[in-house]
Order: structure tokens, then C-alpha cells, then sequence
């Protein structure tokens, strides 16, 4: 079993080398894609780690915003790079991502389950006002504190006065597919999903949308033969990814708190997030030590 891990990093030096050494393992290959905003973070990196032939850095970068099509743009390019290497499967991350158990343990399990895609697709009406409504620009950093009020007004604004406004009339169904960043796939589904995009021109198309990201991909899969290879349909777990999600989807910071709850899930999950090393140090230095400790055990690997 090959992995290859896609790292979309914009802050926290130390948690991202911490990452990068903890997927660095037994032959993993790490591609990573520094925000162009953070020059000091992308130096620093490149300088520790240039000379790994399993790290490689993406050198044509974006200045991706929150919610703004470049994060789409940056996303599909690194799935692009890593088609040039043999693997198995790839999965997303970022700094605020760690893996839950020890690489082998991944592997197995990866390995009783090939065949499937690790992917949330669902369905969520209340998303359509992202896409059907045109939005010049992305939320603003001030914005974005009260993005659930906004969120809010646009559904209100696009199920009341959309008949009266000039919309993205490709969005009108409110079958509206979504999903997120994080995932783990197949070559053959990330070599799909790149190929698509590229031969459909979807950048176009999702060019005055928000928060693009959570439904290009989602579009693509759905209407894709890899839909009917999701390991689980319909609701949130089948990314193998732990959020706690609050307040209308916003991912909340993980403490010792959310411990337990995190390696009891019903649903597998190999990986979780959103970590903090400054604020929240004891629950990610638990983490660190559960990966690297060879005899801790994946309880959703079923051949031993």
C-alpha cells in the first residue's frame, strides 16, 4: 500500500514540521503547497527539507483566499502534480490535520477497503445561494467572523428575490452536491476529478460562486462512476476524517476534551482536525505519541 499525502499549509511552522515528519514515513511521498501570503513559512520548509526525496514542493503557488475560487485552482493542481508518482491513494491535509494511528495501521486498513473512495458527497439545499447567487468576491476576514449571519441572509435572499436578480443560471437545481476539502482517494479518481475539471472547463463555470471548493469536487464524483465506490453515502464519516462541528458546520478547535470521543467513533476515522499546538498542546501531544507508538492499535482493522 502506497500514500502519497497532498499538505496545503499557510501557518504554524512548528505544527507543520511535525506533520511533515509524521507522514514521512515508510515511504510516503509528501507533496506540499505553501500559500503564497506565507513567504517565511515556505522558505523555512524548503530549506529543512529540499533534500528529501520523499518532500516535494509545488514552486508555482497561489495566493489562495478563504471562500474564493483560487482555493479550487491550488487544489487541483496538486492533485495534478501527484500524478506523475505511483500510489495507492491520496489523501488531503493541512498543518491543523494529524493522523490518529501508526502509518501501517492506515495501511491495513486502507488495504481491506481498497476499491473505495473516502469522500464526503451529500446534499444540502441551504448551500444553493453559494453558487446560484453571483458573488463578485469572497468574504472579507471581517466577513468572515459572522459568516453564519451571511450565510443566512443569502439563502433568505435567493429563496425570496432570486427571480428578480441576475443569477448563475447553471445553479438552479437545489440538489445542491457538497463536500469537503479533506479526503482520501484514489489515483484513479484524483486522475478523474483533474481530467474533468481541465476537459469541462469548471473553473468557468464555478467563477462567481463562494466557497467553490466544497462543491466542484463534489459535482465532479457525483456524476462520476466513483460516486457508487464511496465507502459511506449520505451523511458525514465516510472522508475517514473527525471534525466536531458546531454552529452550522465551523469546525471546532480539538481538546483533551474531544479525546475519547475522537478514538470511539462509530463511523472510521483515521485522521482529525482542527488542531492548535499553542492553545490546545496536550491533546496534539497525546496525538504525536499514539502515531508514533507501533503497537497502537486501529480498531477498524478487522484481519490482524
Amino acid at each position: 500500500m502506497k500514500l502519497i499525502y497532498g499538505m496545503m499549509l499557510s501557518s504554524k511552522k512548528e505544527q507543520a514540521i511535525n506533520l511533515i515528519n509524521l507522514l514521512n514515513v515508510n515511504d510516503n511521498e509528501l507533496v506540499i503547497l505553501v500559500d503564497k501570503k506565507s513567504e517565511e513559512l515556505f522558505q523555512d520548509l524548503y530549506s529543512l527539507y529540499k533534500n528529501d526525496k520523499h518532500v516535494h514542493f509545488i514552486l508555482d503557488r497561489f495566493d489562495v483566499g478563504w471562500g474564493d475560487l483560487t482555493t479550487s485552482i491550488a487544489t487541483t493542481s496538486l492533485l495534478k502534480y501527484t500524478l506523475t508518482f505511483d500510489y495507492d491513494y491520496f489523501t488531503m491535509v493541512s498543518e491543523s490535520c494529524l493522523p490518529l494511528y501508526p502509518d501501517l495501521e492506515i495501511k491495513k486498513f486502507l488495504s481491506e477497503n481498497k476499491g473505495k473512495e473516502f469522500i464526503d458527497v451529500r446534499f444540502d439545499w441551504t448551500k444553493r445561494s453559494r453558487l446560484h447567487l453571483i458573488h463578485d468576491k469572497a468574504y472579507s476576514p471581517k466577513q468572515r467572523k459572522n459568516r453564519n449571519l451571511l450565510a443566512i441572509r443569502d439563502v433568505i435572499v435567493d429563496l425570496l428575490f432570486s427571480p428578480f436578480m441576475k443569477t448563475n443560471n447553471q445553479f438552479k437545481s437545489f440538489k445542491v452536491p457538497t463536500t469537503l476539502l479533506w479526503f482520501t482517494i484514489s489515483k484513479d479518481c484524483t486522475k478523474y476529478i483533474v481530467e474533468t475539471i481541465e476537459s469541462q472547463k469548471l473553473f468557468d463555470k464555478y467563477k462567481n460562486t463562494l466557497i467553490a471548493d466544497e462543491h466542484i469536487f463534489a459535482e465532479v464524483l457525483y456524476n462520476s462512476p466513483f460516486f457508487e465506490k464511496l465507502f459511506i453515502k449520505k451523511k458525514r464519516g465516510g472522508a475517514l476524517l473527525y471534525c466536531d462541528w458546531y454552529v452550522l458546520n465551523a469546525p471546532k478547535p480539538l481538546t483533551m476534551k474531544d479525546y475519547k470521543r475522537i478514538y470511539k467513533h462509530k463511523i472510521p476515522v483515521l485522521y482529525a482536525r482542527k488542531f492548535d499546538l499553542k492553545t490546545n498542546p496536550d491533546v496534539v501531544s497525546k496525538i504525536y505519541e499514539n502515531r508514533k507508538n507501533p503497537d497502537f492499535k486501529c480498531p477498524y482493522v478487522k484481519n490482524r
